[in-house]
């Protein structure tokens, strides 16, 4: 009885599953058109902007609650880079500054410049709670000794941004 009860058992699960089986459709899945480059540094720059999106940047620098400049503009002299409230004295190994700004919106000071070679800038003060990005790239190659920073770079490094300056 039990033999018998099991086989039933087994042929009416086997035939429910052969019917749910027969009701499924196969589908193709769609090919995909093209092919995806993903992009790095200087390459998304217009897509990111500082910390933010640039799109989001565009629609807050348009806003009317802004009270402040987005951007300003270095007031320092060619050996000295701009940040919030001060002018912070640099040297630089294999590159010159070619411009810095400080960004009110992002909190960040964007330094340009110009290399050839791997190099490095050493800023005279201790940023030691920054975030920064070389090229667009977060970047770690960077020495908090005493009260200065040196942020290495490499060959063709067109901008080095520091966040929480």
């Amino acid at each position: 009885m039990q033999h018998r009860f099991t086989t039933t058992f087994l042929a009416i699960t086997l035939i429910a599953v052969m019917m749910i089986g027969m009701q499924i459709e196969f589908v193709d899945a769609k090919k995909s058109q093209g092919t995806y480059v993903q992009k790095y540094g200087s390459a998304t720059k217009h897509i990111v902007c500082g910390d933010r999106l640039c799109s989001e940047v565009t629609v807050s620098k348009q806003s009317s609650t802004i009270t402040t400049e987005p951007t300003k503009t270095s007031m320092c002299n060619r050996s000295s880079i701009q940040t919030e409230s001060n002018c912070l004295s640099f040297s630089i190994n294999s590159g010159t500054v070619k411009n810095s700004s400080y960004d009110n919106m992002s909190g960040s000071t964007t330094i340009q410049i110009q290399t050839t070679n791997d190099g490095q800038i050493t800023i005279n003060t201790a940023l030691d709670t920054a975030f920064i990005l070389v090229d667009g790239e977060e970047w770690d190659d960077v020495i908090v000794s005493g009260s200065s920073t040196i942020i290495e770079f490499l060959a063709g490094t067109e901008t080095i941004e520091i966040f929480g300056n």
